[in-house]
């Protein structure tokens, strides 16, 4: 897929609208975005690849393996990989809960089993 590009009207590919900066980290931006055809709000993390070395390029692809593998309700999952020379784009499931550190932070103790996602009943609940 290395012919998709990120145009300068703030699109990937033409599939998706991106919107506000949700977060960053030393190599990734994650983006806010809206798939065009569905209007479904996911979360597009961007990963700058001319700023890994070998060893960390060989480790994200790894993860990249595992997540499409994964498919739990307690997992933010991993829809699509759009691949380009320079960047790689994860289109995830957008988790609007808030970021899960701030949120374990805010509860002396740790979380229990209701408030951390799986309820008694075995249920999903959010956070």
């Amino acid at each position: 897929m290395a012919g998709l590009k990120r145009h300068r009207d703030g699109k990937i590919a033409g599939l998706y609208d991106l919107d506000k900066t949700l977060g960053r980290g030393h190599f990734a931006v994650v983006k806010l975005a809206r798939h065009v055809f569905t209007g479904e709000k996911v979360a597009v993390k961007v990963i700058d690849k001319t700023k890994l070395d070998p060893v960390a390029r060989a480790h994200l692809f790894q993860e990249v393996r595992c997540m499409k593998m994964v498919q739990h309700p307690n997992v933010v999952r991993l829809y699509e990989v759009i691949d380009t020379a320079t960047k790689l784009y994860l289109i995830l499931e957008l988790g609007d809960g808030g970021d899960m550190y701030d949120c374990i932070m805010k509860h002396d103790g740790g979380l229990t089993e209701e408030v951390g996602g799986i309820s008694q009943s075995g249920g999903s609940d959010p956070v």
